[in-house]
C-alpha cells in the first residue's frame, strides 16, 4: 500500500444539519490531521486522479468531513 504524509489539509467544516464547528474545533481537527502518515488503500499502478481521490476519502474517514484541499508526499519504505 502507499503511503503519503498529508499537510496543508483544508476541511469544508459546514454542515446544514450539524451546524459550524467553533474556531477552537477548526484548530483542533485541523492540528489532528496535518502531518498524519496515512497507508492508502489504492493500488500502486493506479492514475493519479485515483490515487489523489483515494487519500481524500482516507482524510474525510479519519475525520468526519469533506476535503476542499490537501498537499500530501509519498513515504518511500
Amino acid at each position: 500500500m502507499p503511503t503519503v504524509q498529508v499537510f496543508d489539509v483544508i476541511l469544508d467544516t459546514t454542515d446544514d444539519a450539524l451546524g459550524d464547528i467553533s474556531q477552537e474545533e477548526k484548530i483542533a481537527l485541523h492540528d489532528d490531521i496535518n502531518g498524519q502518515i496515512l497507508e492508502i488503500d489504492c493500488h500502486p499502478d493506479a492514475d493519479i486522479f485515483e490515487f489523489e481521490y483515494a487519500i481524500c476519502e482516507e482524510i474525510s474517514t479519519l475525520t468526519g468531513w469533506c476535503v476542499e484541499s490537501f498537499d500530501y508526499r509519498h513515504i518511500l519504505r
